[in-house]
């Protein structure tokens, strides 16, 4: 069983039905049959409550989110030991402080394997197995 750690910009392409929706919702019913775990940091899952309630309003952030943990997605507590463990991930690779979270959890064991359409997260390829996401197309 492959467990995925979601970061934000995944779970907003699923939202949104951008590029990359299909593997995330392909991910989902893999969780939902018990073939895989979704683990997101609560940082990264903050963060998206954050955009669902600036783009849609603050009386969808909690149905939206229900929705996925209905899936059997989990969201991992940041725990002060998560958060200087992600703290010294930012300053080392120099990447913004809420992907260390991400980058974190996924360094939890060798088998995670982060999925993002964030490509601000290449410096962790070397610490963990990453997916990335399909670029967004440009409109014409």
């Amino acid at each position: 069983m492959v467990p995925y750690v979601l970061d934000a910009s995944a779970i907003l392409r699923y939202l949104d039905k951008e590029e990359g929706a299909q593997r995330v919702a392909e991910i989902s019913k893999h969780c939902i049959a018990g073939r895989s775990r979704v683990l997101v940091s609560a940082i990264q899952w903050g963060e998206v409550g954050g955009i669902i309630c600036k783009l849609q309003g603050e009386q969808f952030v909690f149905p939206v989110l229900a929705r996925l943990t209905a899936f059997g997605w989990e969201v991992i507590p940041a725990t002060a030991e998560r958060a200087v463990r992600s703290g010294v991930i930012k300053a080392q690779l120099k990447i913004p402080y809420a992907d260390a979270f991400a980058v974190d959890l996924a360094m939890d064991s060798s088998d995670h394997v982060m999925l993002t359409a964030d490509f601000d997260v290449e410096p962790a390829q070397d610490r963990v197995r990453i997916e990335y996401l399909p670029l967004k197309s440009k409109p014409n």
